[in-house]
């Protein structure tokens, strides 16, 4: 968001005075986050050089789409200090008495320590307000869920304090489970071994892949695309055990049929209260390739 334009009603809702801000990996759908009135700060995707805003410039089906056919390799790049402020600041003129950015992973990205040096010269301006940074030990739709109970909070006029009390609860309660449709790119980006990537590809590995610790971690490896969609909702369905209400959302980059399947499978054998679709993000997507399909949870 080079022109970051906080989405706060604080000047109009006396009752909110935390505004939630978050970043694109967290693929909080465009509609929800008006609704919870969530600021989101884009992360940049490049394609041969060229900056593209995540979410604005280029959506995401485009970028993989162009992964596909064009055979473009893009690199991602954090938000700049200047992105930061500009958008923490932006909240506190809208009359937040507090800003919580909650961030990516600070062990997937170099932006977390980056919103730190925003949050603290924004207070510096504003030395009656409170701006924080929360790092999620999460990514993609997982640290959505992060930020969405902090927007939950906020909107029902709870002091900062007990907004973050919400986010860290709630980082104990989500995760995500993913696979790919190719090992391909994670050999091109060099994360795994050409040895690796031609042994997986000759006996059609599926790596199912997890958030732990704040990075990514294979959770196990199948073969084939059905023990791959069952495996994913097998994991899920372990960690969410014995809780009754879930939250699920169903990520996929550029994989409608896949996609479709894990939904009927998924609907049927964890019967979440809630469920949407999201697209993968790209900032993450750029390593994995197009194809990946996945679930992200939140239990309560």
């Amino acid at each position: 968001m080079d022109k970051a334009n906080c989405t706060s009603k604080t000047n109009t809702d006396p009752e909110r005075i935390v505004a939630i801000v978050t970043d694109s990996v967290a693929q909080v759908p465009a509609e929800m986050a008006r609704q919870m009135d969530i600021t989101v700060i884009p992360f940049t995707v490049l394609i041969d050089g060229k900056p593209y805003l995540d979410g604005i410039d280029l959506v995401p089906q485009e970028l993989y789409r162009r992964m596909r056919l064009e055979n473009v390799m893009p690199s991602t790049a954090a938000p700049s200090l200047g992105q930061y402020l500009q958008a923490f600041e932006a909240c506190l003129h809208a009359g937040a008495q507090a800003v919580l950015y909650v961030a990516l992973s600070s062990k997937l990205s170099g932006g977390y320590s980056t919103a730190c040096q925003a949050a603290k010269i924004a207070q510096e301006s504003f030395p009656d307000r409170i701006v924080e940074v929360l790092d999620s030990q999460q990514a993609t739709i997982s640290q959505g869920f992060v930020v969405m109970a902090a927007a939950r909070a906020a909107a029902q006029g709870k002091p900062l304090a007990e907004v973050r009390r919400a986010a860290e609860e709630a980082k104990r309660r989500v995760g995500i489970a993913a696979t790919l449709e190719t090992l391909e790119y994670l050999a091109r980006g060099g994360r795994i071994g050409k040895a690796a990537y031609m042994l997986g590809s000759l006996i059609k590995i599926n790596p199912i892949l997890s958030i732990k610790d704040g990075e990514v971690a294979p959770v196990r490896q199948v073969r084939g695309e059905n023990q791959a969609l069952q495996a994913i909702v097998d994991h899920v369905a372990r960690q969410v055990e014995r809780h009754r209400e879930l939250h699920l959302a169903i990520m996929e980059a550029d994989a409608p049929e896949q996609a479709a399947r894990l939904q009927g499978i998924a609907l049927q054998q964890l019967q979440p209260t809630e469920f949407f679709h999201t697209d993968f993000t790209p900032v993450m997507g750029v390593h994995t390739g197009p194809g990946l399909i996945g679930l992200g949870y939140y239990y309560e």
